[in-house]
């Protein structure tokens, strides 16, 4: 049995870390373009310093925005199944499937297709059909992850490329931040809305 709880402070929290994330990333990827591929002769010691400070950046508004997502995927499909019932996937495998090999490919995305429908239709969300935001999201998010392993391997032999591949995936991050920011407040917006239809019915 599963308990309806608001989830709009946990959607501004999680809204904030993922904005910073994008910020920290883009600023990152930016310096290290610039000192490796728009400069000439050696990297300064001033950029060097810069360029530390936006990776823990980065790193910080990576692990802010992972928990806090997370939280908010956990809630958001936790109320969907308060509002929508028999839905195939758990709050907590909603989240475990990221870290499971082959699955982390699809099942996340069907977890969170389902949330978006039981959230705006409720009991006949499987009648419903889903935003095409949601396959952008998921598109964006393989992407991400390729150009995050591209990056890896390019810096061992190609360090400009590494920075080119780098600044790229900055603004794939910027708009794959955007689209689930969008997505967030699509289905805070449509659990409101349907647990006070289902209230007041």
């Amino acid at each position: 049995m599963y308990i309806f709880r608001e989830i709009s402070a946990l959607t501004r929290f999680a809204i904030i870390a993922v904005c910073f994330y994008m910020a920290a990333k883009l600023a990152q990827a930016a310096l290290i373009f610039e000192a490796l591929v728009v400069g000439d002769g050696p990297v300064s010691p001033s950029m060097i310093s810069l360029i530390g400070m936006a990776t823990v950046a980065d790193l910080v508004g990576v692990f802010a925005a992972s928990i806090l997502v997370g939280a908010w995927i956990y809630r958001a499909n936790a109320n969907a199944h308060a509002l929508g019932g028999d839905l195939s996937v758990t709050p907590g495998w909603a989240i475990g499937w990221f870290f499971v090999p082959v699955a982390c490919l699809f099942k996340p995305y069907l977890a969170m297709k389902e949330t978006w429908l039981a959230s705006h239709f409720g009991g006949n969300w499987g009648n419903g059909d889903a935003t095409n935001l949601l396959s952008l999201w998921w598109g964006l998010w393989i992407l991400n992850g390729i150009l995050g392993y591209g990056v890896v391997l390019a810096d061992r032999g190609d360090p400009v490329l590494g920075a080119e591949i780098n600044l790229a995936a900055g603004f794939v991050a910027l708009a794959l931040s955007l689209v689930l920011i969008r997505i967030m407040l699509q289905i805070r917006d449509a659990q409101s809305s349907t647990r006070h239809a289902e209230v007041f019915a």
